[in-house]
């Protein structure tokens, strides 16, 4: 199995299990993001402010990754792309780069 098959399955498992978890969780999860998005005005944003700013409104899922299924149905959807990378603000994560995701805008 190669890397990104294991990322998929990874990202599979955490989402699985978020949902099992908290029913409906990747629903609630998606349409926060939408709102996020719509809400904020950005042109780019890291998961990592989507997760902060979740917090209270869509239940911790069991493990982050979780959010990747979020972020990569988004980006199936085609309301986001992969834009650069810039350094996450969690100081745990010791500036470790993380996708930085542009919102395609309707043209």
């Amino acid at each position: 199995m190669n890397g990104t098959e294991l990322m998929e399955r990874g990202i599979k498992q955490a989402v699985d299990n978020a949902n099992n978890q908290h029913a409906g969780w990747s629903d609630q999860a998606y349409s926060f993001l939408l709102d996020f998005i719509d809400y904020y005005w950005l042109d780019t944003f890291m998961a990592e402010e989507v997760r902060t700013h979740a917090k209270g409104l869509v239940p911790d899922p069991p493990s982050k990754r979780a959010w990747g299924a979020i972020i990569r149905k988004a980006v199936k959807e085609g309301l986001i792309k992969r834009d650069s990378y810039q350094s996450v603000k969690n100081p745990k994560a010791h500036s470790t780069p993380a996708t930085l995701w542009r919102i395609i805008e309707d043209e």
